[in-house]
């Protein structure tokens, strides 16, 4: 019996605390620049997904296209490339509960506008939860130095393994061994 409540126990611990949630889509609702205008799409983090302009921005509407997406936190990551607006090298390190996207704007007759999506979904993120865009200054015309930012809603979520629960896991696994070691040679 105390063999079966030691595993049980092992067990739950081990899977109470084996997944943090990870984002891995965003429903984009809105576009802070100098003001709010309304959008609509979603990215996902395979590096793919479409936002639309709902709002008018300046009298005309844009689309956006997803090209890469990004979760390391902690390390300077970069964005660099050349667009139909001339190059960018976008650097930048995201905080726990951030995520990012590279995606080019086309507006206006404008193509190829590179622009940083940097959002705050939070770290234990659920679907459901506010993403807060924190503006990223742009690089290249029409709006250099202008730092729009994106606002959405977690779409959908997946389990990331935690390593210390799987050390967790184990260490109670090798301790059931030897208590069914102990109890054999008794």
């Amino acid at each position: 019996m105390m063999k079966k409540t030691i595993l049980a126990g092992a067990l739950s611990m081990a899977m109470g605390s084996v997944a943090n949630a990870a984002v891995t889509s965003v429903n984009i609702t809105q576009m802070n620049f100098n003001g709010l205008f309304a959008a609509t799409g979603t990215l996902s983090s395979d590096g793919t997904g479409v936002m639309t302009s709902v709002d008018p921005f300046f009298n005309a509407h844009w689309t956006a296209t997803a090209q890469t997406f990004f979760d390391a936190t902690g390390t300077t990551t970069t964005w660099a490339g050349t667009s139909g607006q001339g190059a960018y090298n976008y650097q930048f390190t995201l905080n726990p509960g951030q995520i990012a996207w590279g995606t080019m704007f086309d507006w206006n007759g404008n193509v190829g506008i590179p622009v940083l999506n940097i959002m705050d979904c939070g770290v234990n993120a659920v679907v459901g939860d506010a993403c807060v865009g924190t503006g990223t200054p742009m690089q290249t015309a029409p709006f250099p130095g202008q730092a729009p930012a994106f606002n959405g809603v977690v779409a959908s979520v997946s389990a990331v393994p935690v390593p210390a629960a799987v050390w967790l896991m184990g260490s109670g696994l090798v301790g059931l061994v030897g208590v069914a070691r102990r109890r054999k040679a008794a």
